[in-house]
């Protein structure tokens, strides 16, 4: 009969020490010092309700008011548009980029039922403030926005 030179549980132990340190090495990296913005990217939500009203604002820095549309059906919220690259046509290189361009779209369920058509929408300083009365159920409605 043959003998293992070699302790079976040693062989096993330097097996996951070896994948222990290869897990490590992957969990550590940075992640790509440049990355690009995919097709649509989706702004920032908060949603509140107040005893009258779900209030819906959306953080959409460097959109003019002009790119957005909010529309509700039933209780969806739906605001959609485009922010346009500032510095398009011009070369350069990039060694950080985390600005997202281009289309953007966000769904938003809305906590209660809506008087679509008293809805108001507001927009400064790169937030939208959609004020949505509550009452029973609404149907589809587009929302024209307001400056400041």
């Amino acid at each position: 009969m043959p003998q293992l030179k070699h302790d079976w549980t040693e062989v096993v132990i330097n097996v996951q020490h070896e994948m222990e340190r290869l897990l490590g090495d992957y969990t550590s990296r940075k992640p790509p010092s440049v990355s690009f913005s995919p097709r649509a990217w989706a702004p920032a939500v908060d949603v509140y309700e107040t005893a009258e009203e779900v209030v819906v604002l959306v953080e959409l820095a460097g959109v003019t008011q002009d790119e957005i549309e909010v529309e509700v059906h039933g209780n969806v919220l739906i605001v959609k548009g485009e922010r346009r690259d500032i510095k398009r046509g011009i070369r350069r290189s990039y060694s950080q980029m985390e600005i997202l361009w281009g289309l953007f779209e966000r769904s938003v369920v809305l906590p209660a039922s809506v008087v679509t058509e008293e809805t108001r929408a507001f927009y400064q300083d790169g937030f939208l403030e959609i004020v949505l009365p509550k009452a029973g159920r609404g149907t589809g409605h587009r929302i024209r926005v307001k400056g400041s």
